[in-house]
């Protein structure tokens, strides 16, 4: 049985603690992502991690929703992770986007795909993204990197059935990343790999799942 603590309505310590976890990752998300973003136009030197056969997957403009869920994740943690395991997501987080940071200056990337033309319903979403959108931070990807972070952890901390649902959509989100020409296969899978390293030096101080009896 799921103790209390992660069924009832989050209290106070959770508050904070989840303040506190969004507070630092945009503290350095900003100056990490469009800092390094900016160095790497600036230095005009990219290179395309992707195989050419990558350039004919077609764009999906339907998989811009799956993508954009990202953004509601960061919510999850409140419900499932106590005030200390947030606390080891933020290490977690932070660790992600400094060594991301580097990658991000030391091997600045491009995308093989061409501009993404798309009209209609999701038109919007796409001009969105591309105002904000930096070019060259591709590998590894951070949109995998944290939903990893969050989907994983939650999933762990859950019963097996959302657990399951949690890892679908995990793997909808990162092939949603391909799929709107946002990322290439090898952006994915080194999100993923550096999620589930940091993960391993930055355990939590003890088990994810509830206790049953």
């Amino acid at each position: 049985m799921t103790t209390q603590a992660h069924v009832s309505w989050p209290d106070g310590a959770r508050w904070r603690a989840f303040l506190k976890f969004m507070a630092l990752f945009y503290l350095f998300f900003f100056p990490v992502y469009f800092g390094a973003g900016h160095l790497a136009a600036q230095s005009g030197d990219t290179f395309g991690l992707y195989w050419s056969w990558e350039r004919d997957i077609p764009l999906i403009p339907w998989m811009i929703w799956p993508y954009l869920t990202l953004f509601s994740l960061f919510l999850l943690p409140l419900f499932h992770m106590s005030a200390t395991q947030m606390a080891m997501l933020s290490r977690q987080s932070t660790a992600t986007l400094v060594i991301s940071g580097l990658f991000f200056l030391l091997v600045p990337t491009r995308a093989g795909f061409l501009p993404a033309a798309v009209a209609g319903l999701h038109q919007p979403l796409f001009s969105l993204l591309a105002t904000v959108d930096t070019p060259h931070n591709l590998a590894p990807s951070l949109h995998v990197a944290f939903s990893a972070l969050i989907l994983l952890g939650c999933a762990a901390q859950t019963s097996p059935r959302l657990a399951w649902a949690y890892r679908f959509w995990l793997l909808l989100l990162s092939i949603s990343t391909v799929l709107v020409h946002q990322h290439h296969i090898v952006d994915v899978v080194s999100g993923l790999a550096l999620a589930l390293i940091m993960q391993r030096l930055f355990p939590f101080d003890f088990p994810l799942r509830s206790s049953r009896r």
